[in-house]
């Protein structure tokens, strides 16, 4: 391969995946690890990336810090996570997707797979994002309203107002927290409001979560364990196995 070309293509494929390892990259792009140091530096000062200790992020405007640190936060389950929630999903399918880093690893996920004919919502800046820039000719409806720093997440009356319109087969929801009496938990109230709108409005809903976050309570209650059709995580710890087989309808996967 040119290095032009495979610089070209390590900044891309640095973009579609957030941040990469030099060791990672190596075995991608059949290169060794001096001649992937220097492509990095290359494309960091062309401004394309930040270089990072052993790798490289991308340096674009809808990866802010925020969410950068958080992506980088539980990779292998997340991607445990998101290949589970492939079996889920069927050609054609209408699914939504929430914001934050697991539904972000899962889109990445789904853009990476054979599915085809897919329509996704979502209210994700970063999310839509990844999906206009893949090769895949997926539909995706952007639920459009205002969109908060940070998550980079739409919310407010206008994003509401579009999701009524909608029919969703399968609802993926990435939380904050998942507890026996708080049940499924956010941190911000407004992102609350439009998951659990996506939720009203779809035939099935998916919780997405790594076991970190089982015992833990978020001031904005989403939905009730009653309401959920699947939790899939990496890991279901031990003292919620007993309390979540009470609910019949609930699978863990």
């Amino acid at each position: 391969m040119l290095t032009n070309d495979r610089r070209l293509k390590i900044f891309e494929y640095i973009k579609r995946n957030i941040s990469a390892t030099t060791s990672e990259l190596s075995k991608k792009f059949n290169a060794s690890g001096s001649t992937i140091r220097r492509d990095l530096e290359y494309l960091a000062k062309k401004n394309l990336i930040i270089r990072l200790h052993n790798g490289a992020m991308v340096n674009s405007p809808h990866a802010e810090s925020g969410f950068i640190f958080n992506y980088n936060r539980m990779q292998e389950e997340k991607k445990l996570i998101a290949k589970k929630a492939l079996n889920f999903i069927e050609d054609y399918d209408f699914i939504a997707l929430s914001g934050g880093t697991t539904c972000y690893t899962l889109a990445t996920e789904i853009l990476n797979s054979s599915l085809e004919g897919l329509t996704i919502l979502t209210n994700s800046i970063n999310i839509t994002t990844l999906i206009l820039e893949s090769v895949k000719d997926f539909q995706v409806i952007v639920t459009g309203g205002i969109p908060r720093k940070g998550t980079y997440e739409c919310v407010g009356e206008i994003t509401l107002n579009t999701i009524r319109k909608f029919n969703i087969d399968k609802f993926f929801v990435g939380v904050n927290g998942i507890s026996i009496k708080g049940g499924v938990s956010f941190s911000n109230i407004q992102e609350a409001e439009v998951a659990k709108e996506v939720h009203a409005h779809s035939r099935k809903t998916y919780v997405i979560a790594d076991h970190t976050k089982f015992g833990v309570v978020k001031p904005a209650r989403l939905i009730d364990f009653s309401e959920i059709d699947t939790i899939i995580t990496d890991r279901l710890p031990q003292e919620f196995e007993k309390e979540l087989s009470k609910y019949a309808n609930l699978k863990i996967v």
